[in-house]
This record gives C-alpha cells, sequence and structure tokens, in this order.
C-alpha cells in the first residue's frame, strides 16, 4: 500500500509565481519552468514528471460543484 505524503510547495509558490512547472514524481526537484503548459512538456520529454501550475500569490483557489 502506497503512503500518501503531504508535500510543502510554498516556496515554489513563492518563486514561481502564475507559472507551469514539471516536477519529478517525488516533487523535490523541479525540472523545468514555462508560461505554458505546452512549453514546459516540450522540455521534459521523455521523462516520467509531475505537471504542476502555480497560482498568482495574491490569488486561491476554491473548488467547487455544480
Amino acid at each position: 500500500m502506497e503512503t500518501k505524503r503531504n508535500y510543502n510547495l510554498v516556496n515554489l509558490s513563492k518563486k514561481y509565481p502564475n507559472k507551469w512547472l514539471a516536477l519529478t514524481k517525488d516533487h523535490r526537484k523541479v525540472l523545468s519552468v514555462g508560461n505554458k503548459l505546452k512549453e514546459v512538456s516540450m522540455q521534459s520529454k521523455g521523462k516520467d514528471v509531475v505537471f504542476l501550475k502555480i497560482l498568482p500569490t495574491n490569488s486561491f483557489y476554491m473548488p467547487a460543484t455544480l
């Protein structure tokens, strides 16, 4: 059984506001950064990565259902 982990991404949000990131599967290393998912995907082509959109620091995210 796989253990779920909470990763502290606060430092990434300060360093890369409003950017797309490609992270390693363990979320410890940034492989590429860009303004568009397509460019980040192309830079990390062939690697096993996790894509993440960092929101601007002056915004928030509130999930909702319709």
